[in-house]
Protein backbone atom coordinates (compact mmCIF):
# COMPACT_ATOMS: atom_id res chain seq x y z
CA UNK A 1 0.00 0.00 0.00
CA UNK A 2 1.47 3.32 -1.06
CA UNK A 3 1.33 6.29 1.21
CA UNK A 4 1.64 9.82 -0.01
CA UNK A 5 3.43 12.61 1.76
CA UNK A 6 0.85 15.16 2.95
CA UNK A 7 2.74 18.28 1.73
CA UNK A 8 4.59 17.13 -1.40
CA UNK A 9 2.04 14.64 -2.67
CA UNK A 10 4.80 12.21 -3.60
CA UNK A 11 5.02 8.65 -2.49
CA UNK A 12 6.26 8.59 1.07
CA UNK A 13 9.96 7.98 1.50
CA UNK A 14 11.26 8.51 -2.06
CA UNK A 15 12.72 12.01 -1.64
CA UNK A 16 13.83 11.29 1.90
CA UNK A 17 15.55 8.06 0.84
CA UNK A 18 17.34 9.84 -2.02
CA UNK A 19 18.51 12.57 0.35
CA UNK A 20 19.85 10.03 2.84
CA UNK A 21 21.56 8.06 0.07
CA UNK A 22 23.33 11.22 -1.15
CA UNK A 23 24.62 11.88 2.37
CA UNK A 24 25.83 8.29 2.69
CA UNK A 25 27.65 8.47 -0.63
CA UNK A 26 29.36 11.68 0.45
CA UNK A 27 30.26 10.19 3.82
CA UNK A 28 32.40 7.37 2.38
CA UNK A 29 34.87 9.54 0.42
CA UNK A 30 35.10 11.93 3.38
CA UNK A 31 35.88 9.01 5.70
CA UNK A 32 38.49 7.63 3.31
CA UNK A 33 40.11 11.06 3.06
CA UNK A 34 40.16 11.45 6.84
CA UNK A 35 41.72 8.02 7.33
CA UNK A 36 44.31 8.74 4.66
CA UNK A 37 45.28 12.00 6.34
CA UNK A 38 45.68 10.37 9.76
CA UNK A 39 49.06 8.69 9.70
CA UNK A 40 50.95 7.37 12.66
CA UNK A 41 53.92 9.66 13.11
CA UNK A 42 57.09 8.01 11.90
CA UNK A 43 59.94 7.60 14.31
CA UNK A 44 62.87 9.80 13.42
CA UNK A 45 65.56 7.63 11.91
CA UNK A 46 67.97 10.57 11.92
CA UNK A 47 68.44 9.96 15.65
CA UNK A 48 70.80 7.08 14.85
CA UNK A 49 73.90 8.05 12.92
CA UNK A 50 77.18 6.46 11.95
CA UNK A 51 80.57 7.47 13.21
CA UNK A 52 84.02 6.89 11.77
CA UNK A 53 83.94 4.39 8.91
CA UNK A 54 80.22 3.56 9.39
CA UNK A 55 77.38 5.33 7.57
CA UNK A 56 73.76 4.60 8.51
CA UNK A 57 71.71 4.04 5.35
CA UNK A 58 68.35 3.10 6.91
CA UNK A 59 66.78 2.46 10.31
CA UNK A 60 63.70 0.40 11.07
CA UNK A 61 62.14 -0.26 14.45
CA UNK A 62 60.62 -3.69 15.17
CA UNK A 63 59.62 -5.07 18.59
CA UNK A 64 62.73 -5.29 20.78
CA UNK A 65 65.13 -4.43 17.93
CA UNK A 66 66.50 -1.52 15.98
CA UNK A 67 67.33 -2.88 12.52
CA UNK A 68 69.89 -0.80 10.69
CA UNK A 69 71.32 -0.96 7.22
CA UNK A 70 74.91 0.23 7.41
CA UNK A 71 77.69 0.97 4.99
CA UNK A 72 81.14 0.03 6.28
CA UNK A 73 84.19 1.55 4.58
CA UNK A 74 87.57 -0.06 5.13
CA UNK A 75 89.68 2.96 6.07
CA UNK A 76 92.35 0.84 7.75
CA UNK A 77 95.72 0.12 6.18
CA UNK A 78 95.00 -3.61 5.79
CA UNK A 79 92.28 -5.91 4.52
CA UNK A 80 90.03 -7.58 7.10
CA UNK A 81 86.90 -9.70 7.40
CA UNK A 82 84.25 -7.71 9.29
CA UNK A 83 82.59 -9.35 12.28
CA UNK A 84 78.94 -8.37 12.85
CA UNK A 85 79.47 -8.52 16.62
CA UNK A 86 81.87 -5.58 16.40
CA UNK A 87 79.20 -3.09 15.33
CA UNK A 88 78.18 -1.12 18.43
CA UNK A 89 75.26 1.21 19.06
CA UNK A 90 76.10 3.74 21.76
CA UNK A 91 73.02 5.43 23.20
CA UNK A 92 73.01 8.96 24.68
CA UNK A 93 73.40 7.74 28.28
CA UNK A 94 76.49 5.74 27.25
CA UNK A 95 74.49 2.48 27.02
CA UNK A 96 76.10 0.14 24.51
CA UNK A 97 74.37 -2.48 22.39
CA UNK A 98 76.14 -5.16 20.36
CA UNK A 99 74.88 -5.94 16.85
CA UNK A 100 73.55 -9.31 15.79
CA UNK A 101 72.18 -10.76 12.56
CA UNK A 102 70.35 -13.85 13.80
CA UNK A 103 68.42 -15.24 16.74
CA UNK A 104 65.07 -13.56 16.14
CA UNK A 105 62.31 -13.54 13.54
CA UNK A 106 63.18 -9.86 13.07
CA UNK A 107 66.16 -11.07 11.01
CA UNK A 108 64.11 -13.10 8.52
CA UNK A 109 65.66 -12.59 5.10
CA UNK A 110 68.81 -10.88 6.41
CA UNK A 111 71.96 -12.18 4.77
CA UNK A 112 75.28 -10.39 5.15
CA UNK A 113 78.51 -11.11 3.26
CA UNK A 114 81.31 -12.70 5.30
CA UNK A 115 84.26 -12.16 3.01
CA UNK A 116 87.35 -9.99 3.17
CA UNK A 117 86.83 -6.26 2.86
CA UNK A 118 89.78 -4.82 0.98
CA UNK A 119 91.37 -1.46 1.81
CA UNK A 120 89.20 1.39 0.49
CA UNK A 121 86.20 -0.82 -0.32
CA UNK A 122 82.67 -0.30 1.00
CA UNK A 123 80.04 -2.90 1.85
CA UNK A 124 76.41 -2.83 3.03
CA UNK A 125 75.35 -4.77 6.16
CA UNK A 126 71.98 -5.19 7.85
CA UNK A 127 72.27 -5.67 11.61
CA UNK A 128 70.01 -5.42 14.61
CA UNK A 129 70.51 -4.02 18.07
CA UNK A 130 68.32 -5.45 20.82
CA UNK A 131 67.13 -2.42 22.79
CA UNK A 132 64.35 -1.92 25.32
CA UNK A 133 63.62 1.52 23.88
CA UNK A 134 62.03 1.57 20.39
CA UNK A 135 63.12 5.17 19.83
CA UNK A 136 66.76 4.54 20.64
CA UNK A 137 69.12 7.23 19.51
CA UNK A 138 72.87 7.25 19.31
CA UNK A 139 75.83 6.42 17.12
CA UNK A 140 76.84 3.22 15.40
CA UNK A 141 80.54 2.40 15.18
CA UNK A 142 82.71 -0.51 14.12
CA UNK A 143 85.30 -1.52 16.69
CA UNK A 144 88.01 -3.81 15.28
Amino acid sequence: MNRFHPTTGRASGTAEAAEKMWKRMLFLPALALAIGMCKTPALADAAITGIGDVRVVAVRFVPDYVLTTLELTNDSAHDFTPDIGRFMLTAPRNERYIASESGSSAFAGVSNPHRTLKHGDKRIYTVGFRTPDPVAAGTVSYEP
